[in-house]
C-alpha cells in the first residue's frame, strides 16, 4: 500500500511539472489544464487513501495533530490510552470526564514554570506502591518515568505529548488512590459472606484540590487507612523485605521427627528464630551450647516463636514447630501483604471505641480510641468462631447498638430443623431437659406447645419455633451483644467456658463466643456511668432478661487476616478458611480494574 501512494505521488510530481512548461498551442493548453484537473483529483485521492491509512493506526498515531482538548476527549471515547501498559481505562473513564470538567478542560499538572518537580513527586508517590504492598507496575510507573524522561530532552514538549502526559498521571494516580484507600481486590466473593460496603470517596476532586494546592502528599496519607495495626503492618513488611534481601528465603530443611531432643543444625535453627523474631528481647543472639542439644537460651528461642505462629509455646520442636520453621520468608511477606489489603477494606474511623474482632486469631480487641490505640493496651481476649467447614463467621461490619443481659436463645431455623428436629423426634424430651420451649414466635408473650406430632410437624415448616431460656443451660451464657447484621452474628457469652482453653477455636454456629463477657460489657457501657462493674454483675447473674441501650453506637469489625503486627513484632495464623489463596490471585491479578459506581 505504502508503494501504491508513492507511485501516486511520483505521478503527480510529473503533472506537477508539466504544469508550469509553456503551452506552445491552443490544444496543448487544454492538455495543460487536463493535467491539472487530473492532478488535483489524483491529490484529493492520496489524501483519503492515506487517511484510511491513519484511522487503523494505534491511538497515539491519531492523535498527534489534535489539539488538547480534542486529545482529552479521544482518549476518553476510545476508554484507551495510546501509551500506557494497562492503557484500557474504561474503569477511570467518569473520574477523568469529572476531573477535566473541573478543570475546565485545562490541564492539571502542567501550567506553566513549576510542573517539572510535581511531576517528580508524583512520580515518588506511584513508586512508593510496595510499601503498601502494591506493585508498582500497576501504576506504570516505570513507563511513566521513561516518557517524562524522554519529553524533558526535547527542548519543547508539544501541547499533544504534554496532554497525553497528563492524562497518564492522573489515571495512574486515580488508579493508586483507589487501591490504597478501598482496596485493589474488591471485597465481594473474596470473603465469607462479606457486607463490606465501599465508603463514598470523590478521586477526581481531591486530584485537583491537590493539584491546586500543590500538596501531593495528601495524596498518601489521608487516603491509607488510619488504623495502627496497618501502620505496623507497613514497617513489618519493610523488615521482612530487608530481611529476605540479605538472606534470601533461608534454607528449608527441618525435618521431622527428631530424635529426642538432637536437633540438625542448630546453628541454622538460631539463625532463623532470630530473622523471625522481630526484635523481641528475650530472642538469643547466640547459643553457647556445641553439643546440637536444646539449651534453655534455644528453648526461650523456640518459644517466642511459637507465641508468634500460633503454636502453643511449649519450646519443644513438634511437626507443627517445624513446619512454621519451614516456610518461606517471601510467603510470610505474602500474608504480611494480604493482611494489609483487608486493613483496607476497613472504613476510616474517628475518636470513638471501637472492636475488632481477627477469625483466624481467634481474638477480640477493644479500643478506647482511635487516638489512644496506638499508645494504650486494648482489651483483648480470646473468642470462638464458626466451624470451618459450613458454619463459618461471616466478615462484616456494624455498629454494636444495644446488649441484652440474661437472654433467651432464639434458635436459628436452620439449627432447629437440621439439628434440634431429629433429637426431638427421638427424644420428646429433650427440649425440657435443656431448658428449651416450642413457642409461635420470640416475643415476650409468645405462645408456648408441648411437643407431639403435629407441633412438630409444625416446627419443620418453620411455624413454630425453638428458643432456650435464660439459665446456666443457656447457650448465650450471661449476656449477648447486639449489632444488626444480615447473619443474625453477634458476641456473647457461653455455657462452655472450657473450650478457650484449646489453641484451636472455631467450634460456633457462626456466633462469636467471648471469654471475659463482663469486662467487654465494662468496655461499652463505660459513657454511662450508672452502670458501674456491681451493677453490671447484678444483670448478668439475675433471672429475668434486661436490655441495655448504648449511649453511642459502638463499631464492630469483624474481619480476616492471617498477620497481624504491632509495633515489634509480626504474629501470624493459620488460614482456617482457606481465603488467602484467592485474595492473592485478585490482589496480583493485572486485568482486575473494574469501574467504581
Amino acid at each position: 500500500m505504502a508503494l501504491f501512494g508513492c507511485t501516486l505521488l511520483n505521478k503527480i510530481a510529473k503533472l506537477t511539472t508539466y504544469q508550469h512548461q509553456s503551452p506552445k498551442s491552443p490544444m496543448s493548453l487544454y492538455q495543460t489544464c487536463h493535467n491539472f484537473a487530473y492532478c488535483r483529483f489524483l491529490i484529493g485521492f492520496v489524501f483519503f487513501f492515506w487517511s484510511i491509512i491513519i484511522s487503523t493506526a494505534h491511538c497515539d498515531e491519531q492523535v498527534a495533530n489534535t489539539t488538547g482538548i480534542e486529545t482529552i476527549n479521544t482518549i476518553l471515547n476510545q476508554a484507551r490510552h495510546p501509551y500506557l501498559l494497562h492503557g484500557d481505562i474504561a474503569d477511570q473513564v467518569a473520574n477523568l470526564q469529572k476531573l477535566y470538567g473541573l478543570s475546565q478542560n485545562r490541564l492539571i499538572w502542567f501550567k506553566g514554570g513549576t510542573e517539572g518537580s510535581t511531576v517528580y513527586d508524583l512520580l515518588s508517590l506511584l513508586g512508593s506502591a510496595p510499601e503498601h504492598g502494591l506493585k508498582a507496575e500497576f501504576y506504570d510507573a516505570e513507563q511513566l518515568r521513561q516518557k517524562w524522561s524522554d519529553i524533558t530532552e526535547k527542548h519543547t514538549a508539544s501541547e499533544v505529548d504534554l496532554t497525553l502526559y497528563d492524562v497518564a498521571l492522573n489515571i495512574a494516580l486515580l488508579r493508586y488512590m483507589s487501591d490504597l484507600h478501598f482496596g485493589r481486590a474488591r471485597p465481594k466473593g473474596l470473603t465469607i459472606n462479606s457486607s463490606f460496603t465501599l465508603p463514598d470517596i470523590d478521586l477526581a476532586e481531591r486530584i485537583y484540590t491537590s493539584a491546586q494546592t500543590g500538596n501531593v502528599s495528601v495524596h498518601n496519607e489521608n487516603l491509607q487507612p488510619n488504623l495502627p495495626g496497618y501502620r505496623n503492618l507497613k514497617l513489618a513488611l519493610a523488615r521482612y523485605r530487608s530481611a529476605k534481601a540479605e538472606l534470601g528465603d533461608l534454607p528449608q530443611n527441618f525435618k521431622t521427627p527428631l530424635k529426642g531432643d538432637q536437633i540438625a543444625d542448630l546453628k541454622q535453627l538460631l539463625t532463623r528464630l532470630e530473622d523471625m523474631a522481630e526484635a523481641v528481647p528475650e530472642q538469643p543472639h547466640e547459643s553457647k551450647n556445641k553439643t546440637n542439644r536444646l539449651d534453655k537460651p534455644l528453648i526461650n528461642g523456640i518459644k517466642n516463636f511459637q507465641k508468634r505462629h500460633s503454636i502453643t509455646p511449649d519450646g519443644k520442636l513438634n511437626a507443627k514447630t517445624l513446619n512454621a520453621l519451614n516456610i518461606p520468608l517471601s510467603d510470610r511477606i505474602n500474608e504480611i501483604e494480604l493482611a494489609m489489603e483487608r486493613f483496607r477494606w476497613l472504613p476510616q474511623l474517628n475518636e470513638t471505641p471501637y472492636i475488632i474482632v481477627n477469625i483466624p486469631a481467634f481474638q477480640l480487641w477493644g479500643y478506647p480510641s482511635l487516638t489512644l490505640s496506638g499508645e494504650a493496651q486494648p482489651m483483648s481476649m480470646k473468642v470462638i468462631v464458626g466451624e470451618s467447614l459450613d458454619k463459618q463467621t461471616p466478615v462484616l461490619i456494624s455498629d454494636m447498638q444495644f446488649l441484652q443481659f440474661r437472654p433467651y436463645w432464639n434458635v436459628p431455623p436452620s439449627i432447629a430443623k437440621k439439628e434440634l428436629l431429629p433429637k426431638l423426634r427421638s427424644n420428646p424430651d429433650y427440649l425440657a431437659s435443656h431448658d428449651m420451649e416450642l413457642v409461635n414466635g420470640f416475643g415476650p408473650n409468645a405462645a408456648k406447645y408441648g411437643v407431639n406430632s403435629q407441633t412438630l410437624s409444625q416446627l419443620g415448616q418453620g411455624v413454630l419455633k425453638i428458643r432456650q431460656r435464660p439459665g446456666t443451660k443457656n447457650a448465650l451464657g450471661t449476656v449477648k451483644f447486639v449489632f444488626p447484621n444480615n447473619y443474625n452474628v453477634y458476641l456473647h457469652d457461653t455455657s462452655s467456658p472450657k473450650l478457650f482453653k484449646r489453641e484451636r477455636r472455631d467450634f460456633s454456629h457462626g456466633c462469636i463466643r467471648i471469654e471475659k463477657p463482663q469486662e467487654l460489657a465494662q468496655f461499652v457501657l463505660k459513657n454511662r456511668p450508672e452502670w458501674d462493674e456491681k451493677k453490671i454483675s447484678l444483670a448478668m447473674h439475675d433471672s429475668s432478661p434486661k436490655q441495655v441501650q448504648l449511649k453511642q453506637p459502638i463499631p464492630v469489625m469483624i474481619f480476616y487476616s492471617t498477620a497481624m503486627a504491632d509495633p515489634d513484632k509480626v504474629t501470624f495464623f493459620e488460614d482456617i478458611y482457606s481465603l488467602n489463596a484467592p485474595l492473592h490471585q485478585r490482589l496480583n491479578d493485572e486485568k482486575q480494574y473494574v469501574a467504581i459506581k
